[in-house]
């Protein structure tokens, strides 16, 4: 079974998780092919590992001329 997580501005998904095994919560994985992600803080400065921020795709997926 996947998760597969990806917000309407992106095609069908950005990123997906196998979830095998138990986890919780799930994770949305990692990026796909052809996709970027980024989390940054209100700055718009990448946040390190395990730190809370907005989450950002870039790639060939989104929509073109999306602007939040």
């Amino acid at each position: 079974v996947m998760n597969g997580y990806g917000p309407t501005e992106t095609t069908m998904c950005a990123t997906a998780f196998s979830c095998e095994g138990v986890h919780d919560p799930i994770p949305i994985g990692g990026p796909l092919d052809n996709v970027r992600v980024y989390v940054l803080d209100a700055g718009m400065c990448v946040v390190p590992p395990g730190v809370a921020g907005e989450l950002y795709i870039a790639g060939s997926g989104v929509a073109r001329g999306y602007r939040g």
